[in-house]
């Protein structure tokens, strides 16, 4: 089977994912999602929880505060990176009488430098800086890879002619007889002059590469970055190599099922290694089409159906341990969903977004006098009476 992805003409885009002033410790954000949910009306000590994040230990805290504040462990409803198991509905739905979702893909963050993508890991020894989501590192790596590669390998020149031109390698070029099957593909059609008829035609070949004059727009464009060119063999295009002007044609790298994390991001593989935090933006594109496929598989399965359901997304920001403070996660709510066992109300027929959804869990109140002592919940599990377990007769 082709899972190649191949370059569309009709984009999609993706709406604006903010951060800044929407992060919620989870110490309060797990309150006020059940708070949140007395408003709707759930029923108290009949409410299911279920999380969707990955399995990576800094994870933890979070699952604690929402069996904390929800009374029960929560249901595992994820794959890796912030998938949602959506054939984990029906099991989900039958643990309880209202049921609440939870996903989230994962980022570090530290506060000092502002800097995104690594975590210190308190269980190895010294101090241990990796990633903070291997697996949406590891799906991204080979295009990081790729990009840093065509980076210092696509050059811009001036010829004696004023001619401004661009030097590209034959294996970023998409040719008509020998198209590339796999890697970095180039939009010559955005960069480079056609002739009358429209063709894409060379004006010098060396063994490796081709070289074009550029059209006038992206002369322009490049222009406008203050760029400088050079004459004689000119530079790497470098940071010039912009979103818009490649694609990756590909075969996925994934073979578990992580290949549903790959499958999300192919698409938008550019954006990715082309920003300042490419994890970051991972993350941020994962969580919406993971949020926009889980909605239609709800709406369109039958496993909630007559149940009350808030299935809400978002971003968990993780923070390492520094001074005095322990590690700690923050949630960036993304989107919701709303369903009521007893009519949905019109202003919850179509989700929540971001901003909207911040003002409602904002308007919570932070204390939850339901929430569960898991110290005295343990204290009671050590007096109880030791079974006599044997096997059956």
């Amino acid at each position: 089977m082709n899972t190649s992805y191949q370059q569309s003409h009709i984009i999609r885009k993706l709406a604006p994912f903010k951060i800044d002033g929407l992060a919620i410790p989870y110490a309060e954000f797990a309150p006020k999602l059940f708070n949140l949910c007395m408003t709707l009306g759930f029923r108290k000590g009949l409410i299911m929880p279920s999380r969707a994040f990955c399995s990576d230990e800094n994870q933890g805290w979070p699952i604690i505060l929402l069996t904390k504040h929800f009374g029960t462990f929560p249901f595992n409803h994820g794959r890796v990176g912030g998938i949602v198991a959506t054939d984990r509905h029906g099991p989900h739905a039958h643990h309880g009488e209202d049921s609440v979702i939870v996903q989230a893909s994962h980022v570090g963050y530290d506060p000092g430098t502002g800097a995104y993508g690594t975590y210190i890991r308190p269980k190895m020894a010294g101090t241990c800086v990796s990633v903070s989501c291997g697996k949406i590192t590891h799906v991204i790596t080979p295009y990081l890879e790729q990009y840093q590669f065509a980076k210092e390998r696509i050059f811009l020149s001036l010829d004696d002619k004023g001619q401004h031109l661009i030097t590209v390698k034959n294996s970023f070029v998409d040719f008509d007889i020998h198209p590339v099957k796999n890697g970095l593909v180039l939009n010559l059609e955005s960069i480079v002059k056609t002739d009358p008829l429209g063709k894409i035609i060379p004006i010098a070949a060396i063994s490796t590469s081709q070289t074009y004059e550029v059209s006038e727009d992206f002369r322009k464009k490049i222009d406008a970055t203050g760029y400088v060119w050079k004459k004689g063999e000119g530079e790497s295009i470098g940071e010039l190599l912009t979103s818009e002007l490649f694609y990756f044609r590909e075969e996925f790298h994934e073979k578990d099922e992580a290949i549903l994390l790959e499958r999300n991001l192919i698409e938008f593989m550019p954006t990715i290694v082309t920003s300042r935090n490419p994890p970051l933006r991972a993350a941020k594109i994962n969580i919406q089409l993971e949020f926009a496929r889980t909605v239609e598989s709800i709406r369109r399965g039958a496993e909630y159906a007559g149940k009350n359901l808030l299935y809400i997304a978002g971003l968990n920001v993780d923070i390492s341990e520094h001074d005095d403070y322990p590690a700690t996660t923050y949630f960036v709510p993304w989107a919701a969903h709303i369903q009521l066992k007893d009519g949905t109300p019109a202003e919850y027929a179509h989700p929540l977004e971001q901003d909207r959804l911040f003002e409602l869990i904002m308007a919570q109140d932070s204390k939850n006098p339901e929430q569960a002592d898991l110290k005295e919940q343990i204290a009671k599990m050590l007096k109880a009476p030791r079974f006599d377990i044997h096997s059956p007769k």
